[in-house]
């Protein structure tokens, strides 16, 4: 096998910049640096030694721990991909980085700096020396058929062997001893000893976990084998309630974990030989927590809930803590643990972080300056520990006139595994929208990717246009860390809309009751599957019986909602302008002499200029046309004459475009209820009327509402004495106009009731 790539930098000496003192108070995953009280024991402190990031190697940020030995450590990165990982080789005092990667290629070791290298299938190990410049190859440790390796011990190979005819395994240490393979039987371990898992766990000793029994009676195994003579030195009685995995022996001392059923853990530690009682520390609740490790540094035992990935719930026992071997205060050594391994001087090297100093490797020595272990950073991934925003999508501008009036924003976080809220809020009005999220998905070619969907609402009811705030919150749903919170700020845009006066979109109705009270209905965001809710039913004012005629007449003045016009018994003509916030301005007189007209009508843009224009029949049946100039002073042109004959017709109604052309339409009902629909053609005359349909007598009033359904065409509302309908546009000159649907907007059944066309 050879190194398919390889590359170096070099740092400056590593040195001590900072120690920071662990306080003692309380276990409490995310609270930086505490110890919990434990029996008869002094508080103890954990030196933190930090250093210049800068100067440290850098590792990817899912890289594993695999093996560490005295001069350095090997890390691995899975590719969930492909068919081979990456592995890493890093001086601890140089910072000197090799990358070991080729095809169908592990590499493996254990509290060494050898590491083994191996093919797919193949049953020859290539040997090789981290500390010899160029990774010297030492010659290859060979296994016979039917022998399978089940551990890596410094420099050499636990394997089993089952003979093919007795059935019966036995188990040996491999090494390359003077350029071929030397086997020395291990001795001591149950004959039925099956499931063997070691690793050295000190100079010489490693901790061998096994099962044995049959099915339904399986019993777990814990012994302490001398690495040197292959020799099981000493077995650990059985408890039944600790923990085969969590059990870890040194040359002094036991350390494991007891589940005690019912949902609480303890830490035990006894002195190796046997006789005395175990030393006992209450873990509290499991709570996420799961795969409890031990270690032993020197004088102190450690302990944490490891994981690979983000952990998807809270635990008190993420932290990675230690406690006196006979006792004693808790002290919090490492935030957090991803993975672990242990080097042959008994220094623990981890793959963690803390929310002071961030991801990366650390190494933790037994026994420093002021008695408790020593932590140092040895390597960075250049990732915070504590939940991180590394960018977000949300636009300065938000255009709800596209994408069905919906929006996505996207955060780009450093940890996936977190759940929270985006909260946006319009200025104006203070109506805001709480979506929540929660996303276990993590994307680590990107980072890890929160998608937040907007459907285009504030507190139930359409998006208004204007200034919005918005604040992110997340949590890890580990507990690790703080939340993370930022805010910032958008505009959201649309183009005017017909029958829009509260400038967020959708259609208001205007309506008129017996009393002369005007009211605003808002649409409710376009939800038109069981009729046309409405957010609101607002009072915008009184005394609105002085006028003859009223008509919502579109966007005249150039602001960004729909405008008023109202004719009173004298004559004159009004303007009100939309406000934006769903009121109107003061009134505008704007003309006279309009006591002319029996009919009028606006809000369709008949020649295409840009603004809607007015339109209205006088009493010998000739329709007229007044141009809209954007001028609010004088928001109409001259007249001009589009034609007579319309004596004919009861009732017309500008729509918009209605039918699918480029330009505004005229709704016109004749004394016989059938309705007709004349297109705009960009000019002063109207296209040949269509046929819509017939019975269209029975609604008092028709509205030209905009659009109703979100669909990008302008609809009808039909209001009379049988109820309230809503007709939806289709966007076909020759069908304009589809099947009506119930809609409970108005108190259906009251002809008094006057609906603003």
């Amino acid at each position: 096998m050879t190194i398919s790539s390889s590359y170096t930098r070099t740092r400056t000496p590593r040195r001590h910049l900072a120690a920071a003192v662990v306080a003692v108070l309380a276990v409490t995953a995310g609270t930086a640096l505490t110890v919990v009280p434990a029996a008869h024991a002094a508080p103890a402190t954990a030196t933190q030694n930090t250093q210049d990031t800068a100067a440290l190697a850098t590792l990817p940020n899912d890289s594993r721990m695999v093996s560490a030995g005295s001069t350095g450590f090997l890390t691995t990165v899975p590719n969930y991909a492909g068919d081979t990982d990456e592995y890493r080789w890093t001086n601890y005092e140089t910072g000197a980085t090799t990358l070991l990667s080729a095809r169908e290629t592990s590499y493996s070791g254990n509290s060494s700096d050898i590491v083994f290298e191996s093919k797919a299938a193949s049953l020859s190990y290539t040997v090789r020396d981290m500390t010899q410049p160029g990774n010297m190859l030492r010659p290859a440790i060979s296994l016979s058929n039917g022998s399978y390796v089940r551990a890596f011990l410094g420099s050499a190979l636990l394997v089993s062997t089952e003979d093919d005819e007795t059935g019966d395994t036995t188990f040996a240490l491999l090494r390359n001893t003077n350029g071929s393979t030397k086997s020395t039987p291990v001795t001591g371990l149950p004959s039925d000893a099956r499931y063997i898992r070691a690793a050295v766990t000190a100079p010489g000793t490693a901790t061998v976990r096994y099962t044995t029994g049959t099915v339904g009676n399986v019993r777990n195994g814990v012994a302490v084998l001398d690495t040197l003579t292959g020799q099981i030195v000493e077995q650990l009685p059985e408890i039944t309630q600790a923990s085969r995995d969590s059990t870890f022996a040194s040359a002094t001392h036991w350390t494991w974990v007891e589940y005690l059923g019912n949902g609480r853990a303890r830490l035990a530690t006894a002195p190796r030989g046997g006789g005395d009682t175990p030393t006992y520390t209450d873990l509290g609740p499991l709570g996420g927590g799961s795969g409890l490790q031990t270690s032993i540094l020197g004088d102190w035992v450690a302990y944490s809930s490891t994981h690979y990935g983000n952990p998807e719930s809270p635990s008190a026992l993420y932290p990675l803590m230690a406690r006196p071997v006979g006792g004693g205060e808790l002290v919090r050594l490492l935030d957090h643990v991803q993975s672990a391994t242990t080097a042959p001087d008994g220094s623990l090297v981890v793959r963690g972080g803390t929310l002071a100093q961030g991801e990366g490797v650390y190494r933790i020595t037994p026994n420093g300056e002021n008695g408790a272990p020593t932590v140092e950073m040895v390597a960075t991934t250049n990732a915070p520990t504590a939940l991180g925003l590394v960018s977000h999508d949300i636009p300065a501008t938000v255009d709800l006139d596209k994408n069905g009036g919906r929006a996505t924003f996207n955060f780009v976080l450093t940890h996936s595994y977190v759940q929270g809220s985006l909260t946006l809020r319009h200025v104006r009005t203070g109506k805001s929208q709480k979506i929540d999220f929660r996303t276990t998905v993590g994307n680590t070619s990107t980072g890890n990717k929160v998608t937040v969907n907007w459907s285009g609402q504030t507190d139930w009811t359409a998006a208004f246009n204007g200034d919005y705030t918005w604040e992110f919150r997340a949590t890890p749903n580990s507990g690790i860390g703080p939340e993370l919170t930022k805010t910032g700020t958008f505009k959201v845009v649309r183009k005017a809309a017909l029958h829009d006066y509260s400038d967020n979109g959708t259609p208001d109705i205007l309506s008129r009751d017996p009393s002369g009270r005007l009211w605003r209905d808002d649409v409710l965001n376009f939800r038109t599957e069981d009729g046309v809710p409405t957010s609101e039913h607002k009072l915008l004012g009184s005394g609105w019986n002085a006028y003859t005629q009223i008509e919502a007449v579109g966007n005249v003045a150039g602001g960004p909602v729909s405008d008023v016009v109202a004719r009173d018994r004298d004559g004159a003509l009004w303007l009100y302008l939309g406000k934006g916030d769903g009121t109107f301005a003061a009134r505008t007189k704007i003309g006279t002499g309009w006591n002319t007209y029996n009919k009028i009508t606006g809000g369709s843009d008949v020649n295409g200029d840009g603004w809607a224009d007015l339109l209205a029949t006088d009493t010998t049946g000739v329709l007229w046309a007044y141009k809209g100039t954007g001028n609010w002073r004088a928001p109409y042109g001259a007249r001009t004459k589009v034609g007579g004959g319309w004596g004919t017709m009861n009732q017309i109604t500008a729509v918009g475009n209605l039918g699918g052309t480029a330009h505004g339409d005229l709704l016109a009902r004749d004394t016989g209820g059938v309705l007709w629909l004349y297109p705009g053609t960009g000019g002063t005359a109207l296209g040949s009327r269509v046929r819509v349909g017939g019975g269209w007598g029975a609604y008092p009033h028709l509205v030209g509402s905009g659009d109703v359904n979100g669909d990008g065409r302008n609809d009808v509302l039909a209001y009379g004495p049988s109820g309230s309908f809503y007709y939806p546009g289709t966007g076909n000159l020759s069908a304009p106009i589809g099947v009506r649907t119930g809609i409970p907007v108005f108190v259906g059944g009251s002809p008094d009731i006057n609906l603003i066309a």
